[in-house]
């Protein structure tokens, strides 16, 4: 991030560099849909092993989001239904954000995505009962709100809430998605050299816009299970500018590429359209959380052409931005129509200062 000063100050607080945890879970499947229901057995029960970094604010973003801490967890998880879903699991990188870093007690929110792993996904012949997942591997999607409960510089406990999703993101049928709501407690334990944490005086970030032209590429399914996988991609032209020091704002055009709608028309009407119905064009808004080289958007965005009708005019993009220098950038998205899954890309863009 530019704009920033070199170190200040070191302060009066030390911690160890890094850690392990273990949290338990126990909870159940959320049935989001009624026919989710078929598939919901017992309680779900979870355990989770995690390897971290403490931060010490020698990146500025750092000091602005509390000294975080980052690192990769792995889930094994008893869904509660041996026949139709047996056990899940997952591996995920993480961030985990405290409110403050200073203090015996804090509440922290742990926030993370990666591959899971479904042991019974749905089958037509074997497990048509399972109408929730249609793949073995699907993205996870992590969050967990704690309370940590500081006993030393090196042991930490935590009480938490948490919600654990699997989605193919429509790139299989059928892709309803797992929701896991549980409970946690947990406990920490640090260790490697001490470091002190350090401050950093904190100057404005330039308020320029910024220009950006990047392209995604996926694949998904539309209904009936097991079909065919169609290309799909977007292409978008964006405007970008930095709103405050940690989150930035901008609006953009964008072009979709789906070959499923043609097909998708044909069967929902019975018509038989050219290809060039596969094209939309979009505007978006678009909200951003910026933790340094990584942002986190949120866009929002209504076609302004599509022969497709039955999504509605509103879409949404949720977006990981990997910023490989000031000018050369890669993605990681999901499009959605009211938190619908659309289809997953990943992407690659460019930067015009």
């Amino acid at each position: 991030m530019k704009g920033f000063a070199q170190v200040e100050e070191q302060l009066d607080k030390e911690g160890t560099s890094f850690g392990i945890s273990a949290i338990y879970h126990h909870g159940a499947i959320l049935p989001h849909r009624k026919i989710v229901s078929e598939i919901v057995g017992k309680s779900t029960k979870s355990f989770e092993l995690s390897v971290y970094k403490n931060t010490f604010g020698k990146k500025t973003w750092q000091q602005l989001h509390n000294y975080p801490r980052l690192g990769v967890s792995v889930i094994a998880m008893d869904l509660g239904n041996e026949k139709e879903l047996g056990n899940g699991y997952g591996i995920f990188s993480f961030i985990e954000l405290p409110s403050n870093h200073n203090k015996t007690i804090s509440w922290n929110m742990k926030l993370g995505y990666g591959l899971g792993y479904i042991e019974k996904p749905f089958d037509r012949e074997t497990n048509f009962k399972n109408v929730a997942i249609g793949s073995h591997f699907n993205a996870i999607i992590y969050a967990n709100s704690s309370w940590r409960v500081k006993f030393s510089e090196s042991v930490n406990l935590s009480l938490g809430l948490s919600m654990i999703h699997f989605s193919n993101a429509s790139s299989s049928r059928p892709n309803l998605g797992i929701n896991i709501f549980s409970i946690n407690s947990g406990l920490s334990y640090g260790f490697g050299e001490k470091e002190k944490f350090v401050a950093l005086k904190i100057d404005k970030r330039p308020r320029k816009w910024i220009k950006s032209l990047r392209g995604a590429f996926g694949v998904k399914e539309i209904p009936p299970a097991e079909g065919p996988k169609y290309f799909v991609s977007a292409y978008s032209f964006d405007f970008i500018k930095a709103r405050a020091k940690k989150t930035s704002i901008g609006f953009g055009v964008d072009l979709f590429y789906n070959s499923s709608l043609t097909q998708a028309i044909q069967n929902d009407s019975g018509s038989t359209l050219s290809s060039f119905n596969n094209f939309r064009i979009g505007v978006s808004s678009i909200y951003a959380f910026d933790f340094g080289r990584i942002s986190l958007a949120v866009e929002m965005g209504a076609y302004v052409f599509s022969r497709y009708k039955k999504q509605g005019f509103i879409y949404n993009r949720l977006l990981t931005k990997f910023n490989a220098s000031d000018k050369l950038f890669f993605t990681v998205g999901l499009k959605t129509h009211y938190l619908v899954a659309d289809f997953p890309d990943f992407g690659i863009g460019y930067n015009f200062n």
